[in-house]
């Protein structure tokens, strides 16, 4: 990887401690929520997206872990799109959670996107909730029973193997 994309990461990864800190100091307890990540593509090893996202995704939960250590999260999946940005999710105290049924059921919980760009910044989006777990819910299906993190990349033509809806 490029030096300067080194530094990008690195200079975005020594942010996100405060950013969640400061975050939980303006939130209510452990509600449920899902953090939806946004991480430009430029900063990412095209030769394998999700090894090069889930060090954001260790220090969110990390970062989490030392404000609220009873915080449960859950890496549940990975967006790629060709273009600018990708998108990761991170479920966080979301008790209600059963992966055998998240292909069914799975309503909306809060959605907070957390843009991961030389200014990190944390922010409320409402208008998504609904959008997100529909999404999460096509992916948990198209997936079957594959291990969290499920990943899609829509750079490559992508198909479904064993898609839960699928008759045995």
């Amino acid at each position: 990887m490029q030096e300067s994309k080194l530094r990008l990461r690195e200079h975005i990864m020594n942010q996100i401690p405060k950013t969640i800190t400061n975050f939980f100091l303006h939130t209510t307890g452990l509600a449920a929520i899902r953090i939806l990540g946004d991480i430009p593509n430029s900063i990412l090893d095209q030769t394998c997206y999700l090894d090069s996202i889930r060090p954001f995704v260790s220090k969110i939960e990390e970062s989490l872990h030392d404000y609220q250590p009873d915080a449960q999260t859950r890496f549940l999946a990975v967006d790629i799109y060709p273009g600018k940005h990708s998108y990761f999710a991170v479920d966080v105290n979301n008790v209600d959670y059963v992966y055998e049924n998240a292909h069914r059921d799975s309503p909306p919980i809060p959605v907070y996107v957390l843009r991961l760009s030389r200014n990190v910044k944390i922010f409320r989006k409402r208008e998504i909730d609904g959008t997100i777990a529909e999404r999460l819910a096509d992916m948990h299906n198209g997936h079957g029973n594959d291990p969290l993190p499920l990943v899609d990349d829509h750079n490559q033509m992508m198909w479904y193997s064993r898609p839960r809806s699928l008759p045995s």
